[in-house]
């Protein structure tokens, strides 16, 4: 007998059936939800899919099978159609439709070059099979086109000699001016294999992979070639350019600028030869009057006394000679060597006492123990002397001159310092420029300091200046490491 009444039961199924109902209305709720999230997410998806073609900045274009226009974006309508003249609803050109026929019943798109009213566009064709018909993509590439003729045209329009060397060495292209010039010089022609000299030069790009600068005579012609590898097609591009005139003119140059440089040096001679002529006249007439007496006078001990000073200015006259002799002998220099900056120093000290009165100047030393650079010791004497010159004149004659070497972390150093007028800025900027000058005219070329920048910059070294107006002037050359 059951334990629970007629009614009970009842009761209790309709609780169950009541729950059933509330689980599968929420199940189908869910389900109903998602359906209509996916209904949503695929309209939105028709909906940009739809929009594609007009937000297309490029053509886009909808064919049939047959070639007629059933679609066109705004881009397309603007520029391919309205070249072509046609409409929508009108029928493609004859080249268009044969590209639609052709792709027409295939999986995969083609793509097609076509040239509209001067204007190229990069056409590619995506068949639709389902719907029977093509969509057309096309892209204005004019503008890219005629930059990569440009580039295409390069090699033959450069003026410059332009060819293309194999990895095994064959010239498999050369420009006009190549083939005129290095080629010709090289006796080599597209097609042959270029010399042995050449082709390690060419091995050696491909294996470092890195462009080569090298200078290259042929046929008497210098000429300044780049080996530039292009290793995905392994080949290696030169460029060469004719330098033969610009390496003439630096020469020319050079042999100009070491001229002046001898010029100022003899300019300098002059006036030291002036400055030992006024210097040896003094012991000079003591030897003319001391000879004269002793050929007049019978007194043994005053011809003694006499014949002392004789002597006596001769070997003045012996040390002024020897000086001048040591410094012709330096202007003469174009060597290069060991120069002792110290010794330059003296030397330089020296030969100013001809041209200039240092016996009121006031000389300070300040050497480190030998200090040595290498170049021409005559040379940089010119520069020192002219520094030592410049210093008395703006002091004139009265002051300090100090002279001052010494050597810093692998560099050596000489200096010039006077306590004369000093230059303002204005004047620092001007002073090394050929024919300026402070100096009264008459007493100066305003070549000195011209020519002593140009004697620094042949040394690879630094010239410094350091001057305050009314405190003087210091002058310093920096020479460079010694290798």
């Amino acid at each position: 007998m059951s334990e629970y009444s007629p009614d009970e039961i009842i009761r209790k199924l309709d609780s169950e059936i009541g729950e059933i109902n509330t689980n599968l209305m929420d199940t189908v709720k869910a389900r109903t939800k998602s359906l209509t999230d996916k209904i949503q997410q695929a309209n939105e998806e028709t909906e940009s899919i739809a929009r594609f073609p007009e937000e297309n900045p490029h053509s886009v274009i909808r064919a049939t099978r047959a070639g007629k226009i059933i679609f066109a974006n705004q881009s397309a309508i603007k520029t391919l159609l309205a070249s072509l003249k046609v409409k929508v609803g009108g029928q493609a050109p004859a080249g268009l439709c044969a590209d639609i026929n052709e792709v027409m019943g295939k999986e995969d798109y083609i793509v097609k070059e076509h040239v509209i009213s001067g204007r190229i566009y990069s056409c590619t064709f995506v068949p639709v099979s389902e719907h029977d018909y093509v969509n057309i993509y096309g892209v204005d590439v004019t503008d890219r086109q005629k930059e990569i003729e440009s580039l295409a045209r390069f090699p033959d329009e450069n003026p410059h000699s332009v060819f293309r060397i194999s990895e095994d060495g064959t010239v498999i292209f050369a420009n006009a001016p190549a083939r005129a010039t290095i080629l010709s010089g090289l006796d080599v022609d597209v097609g042959d294999r270029i010399p042995d000299e050449l082709l390690e030069i060419v091995s050696g790009v491909f294996e470092t992979g890195k462009f080569m600068d090298m200078d290259h005579t042929v046929d008497e012609r210098i000429y300044a070639c780049s080996f530039v590898p292009v290793t995905k097609h392994s080949y290696v591009n030169v460029y060469g350019v004719d330098i033969t005139e610009k390496i003439k003119a630096q020469e020319e140059a050079e042999q100009a600028n070491q001229e002046l440089i001898q010029a100022e040096k003899m300019s300098s001679l002059g006036i030291v030869i002036s400055g030992v002529a006024h210097e040896i006249r003094n012991p000079l007439q003591v030897v003319m009057a001391m000879s004269e007496s002793i050929a007049e006078d019978d007194d043994l001990e005053r011809m003694r006394s006499d014949a002392k000073e004789i002597i006596d200015a001769s070997k003045r006259m012996a040390n002024i000679v020897n000086d001048l002799s040591g410094h012709a002998r330096d202007a003469r220099t174009l060597g290069t060597s060991t120069i002792y900056l110290n010794e330059v120093a003296d030397k330089s000290l020296a030969l100013s006492k001809y041209t200039r009165n240092l016996n009121k100047v006031k000389i300070v030393k300040q050497y480190e123990d030998k200090p040595v650079a290498i170049g021409s010791t005559s040379e940089i004497t010119q520069i020192i002397t002219n520094f030592i010159n410049n210093g008395v004149d703006a002091m004139e004659s009265v002051g300090t001159i100090t002279l001052a070497t010494g050597m810093d972390d692998g560099t050596c150093y000489i200096s010039v310092t006077d306590t004369g007028t000093g230059m303002d800025e204005e004047t620092q900027k001007k002073i090394f420029d050929p024919f300026f000058t402070t100096k009264e005219a008459g007493k100066g070329t305003g070549l000195g300091l011209h020519v002593v920048n140009k004697i620094v910059t042949k040394h690879k070294a630094e010239l410094k200046l350091e001057s305050t107006l009314g405190k003087g002037s210091t002058f310093t050359v920096i020479f460079p490491k010694k290798p």
